[in-house]
């Protein structure tokens, strides 16, 4: 055969393979013969058939989860939003039910009754229904006469601790006493004319700490003052004073006579007793004692102190402090007959306590806990708390040394108050709690994790249920309180 008859076949063949390789036509549209094609050509395969093939080698059963996820996943989030136009519906958590609630400040008269006094800045501040008002500046402690208009004060001027006495409405500010002493638990007669408070030559103000208020203790004296004249008269040795509804007797706590030689450069920090005498200082009497041993037997414990009369001069509360046990300083509130002593226990604490504060009718008693040593290593409003106890009835309480009965059938606790005051009627009490206080706070855990000692707000209180009524903010941190009418 001639080759050059098979040129033009050679040339479209060549040619055919290079569309092919190019994407170009199929091979069977260029050439006619299709025995070109299938049986002559060994690259008859095309490229693009490799393309499909991993396609067609992966199982099924492994592509289709793939995709499977994702469309639940894409289409989740559209149910989500469909409440979200309707919040009024769904009740809101807890946690943001508290906070909004209470109201705050600007209370009609019908809400709140009454005028309250409270530290600001160190400056004595009263709130009413017609709001805010500042009274005096630079105040350390104050006390109200019986019907609130005139208060005694202690200012700090010009590093000077004295008396001061001043109106409700800030006016006719007077200066009682000018000295180096520091004064301190001041109590007004029933009359006006005197004042009873304890004067200490100390450099800082009475402590709620032990064993820093025994060495406070040790080193005053309790005076009486006649406001008109400015005349003292120097009572007995020791601190806390307290006056009688009727202004005949006063309940004070003696110095410490036991010195321990591990503590205080082995100065009297231990062994005392609260006793009773006449506005003149006479008939004096131990009403209880404390003997210096941290046991909870009568007459034992480190210390007694802080004692307070009841509306009607009936009883006289204190506390007992019998000191470190099982890391915790335990102290028992007892009360007993103001002339026959025999005090019983009614509540129980930690730490240090304030003096009890009767309601009105008597039949129930707040104490103010300063537990300054808490187990928990928690610091500012977490090692602060408020205990009301009716004193009707009786109850057991565990204490590291066994249970002990107490005076008192019912005890409620309020965690993170830092201080308390009755209301004029005896139904409700104001409490400084932290800023932002929330009812839902866990007590394993600390409100504020710093311990910072700041600003607190003033809540209303009835004993059994929840503060539910904001008052005032920026209070000092375990400010006094007072609610008068």
């Amino acid at each position: 055969m001639n080759p050059l008859r098979l040129l033009p076949t050679v040339v479209l063949l060549v040619l055919a393979l290079l569309l092919a390789s190019c994407g170009g036509a199929p091979l069977a549209s260029v050439v006619a013969s299709p025995t070109v094609v299938v049986s002559e050509s060994p690259i008859a395969l095309p490229s693009p058939t490799p393309i499909p093939l991993p396609t067609s080698d992966a199982p099924p059963a492994t592509v289709l989860p793939e995709p499977t996820p994702v469309l639940p996943a894409t289409s989740l989030p559209e149910p989500t939003p469909v409440p979200s136009p309707f919040p009024t519906v769904t009740p809101p958590p807890p946690t943001a039910t508290a906070a909004p609630a209470p109201p705050t400040l600007a209370l009609p008269a019908a809400a709140f009754n009454g005028t309250l006094l409270f530290l600001r800045d160190g400056a004595l501040w009263s709130f009413d229904a017609r709001g805010e008002r500042l009274i005096v500046d630079r105040v350390q402690e104050f006390a109200p006469f019986t019907n609130g208009d005139v208060i005694a004060v202690v200012r700090t001027v010009e590093r000077q601790f004295d008396i001061w006495t001043v109106r409700r409405d800030g006016s006719d500010l007077q200066r009682i006493t000018n000295d180096r002493i520091i004064e301190a638990s001041l109590s007004w007669s029933p009359d006006g004319a005197a004042l009873i408070f304890a004067a200490a030559d100390a450099s800082d103000p009475l402590p709620q700490t032990w064993p820093e208020w025994a060495l406070w203790c040790g080193a005053s004296q309790i005076i009486v003052l006649d406001v008109a004249s400015g005349q003292r008269q120097a009572l007995a040795n020791g601190c806390d004073p307290a006056l009688s509804p009727d202004g005949r007797r006063i309940a004070y706590s003696a110095p410490p006579t036991l010195r321990d030689l591990s503590l205080a450069g082995g100065a009297p920090v231990a062994g005392n007793a609260i006793r009773l005498i006449n506005r003149r200082g006479e008939n004096a009497w131990n009403f209880a004692r404390a003997d210096g041993a941290d046991a909870p037997a009568p007459n034992t414990g480190m210390l007694v102190y802080a004692p307070a009369w009841s509306s009607d001069g009936a009883s006289v509360a204190y506390h007992r402090y019998i000191g470190m046990q099982v890391e915790v300083d335990i102290n028992l509130s007892e009360i007993g007959g103001s002339f026959e002593g025999k005090g019983r226990p009614f509540a129980e604490g930690a730490g240090w306590l304030l003096p009890s504060r009767f309601a009105p009718d008597g039949r129930r008693v707040a104490v103010i806990e300063h537990n300054y040593s808490d187990a928990r290593g928690f610091g500012g409003y977490d090692s602060w708390s408020v205990q009301v106890v009716t004193l009707d009835g009786s109850r057991s309480v565990d204490l590291p040394q066994g249970p002990v009965t107490m005076l008192g059938g019912s005890a409620t606790r309020l965690p993170r108050a830092a201080g308390a005051a009755w209301s004029p009627d005896g139904t409700r009490l104001a409490v400084l709690l932290p800023s932002g206080w929330r009812p839902d706070v866990s007590q394993n855990e600390p409100f504020d994790p710093t311990g910072a000692e700041s600003p607190g707000e003033i809540w209303v209180w009835q004993p059994g249920a929840t503060p539910s009524l904001r008052l005032v903010s920026n209070v000092d941190f375990a400010s006094p309180l007072a609610w008068l009418p």
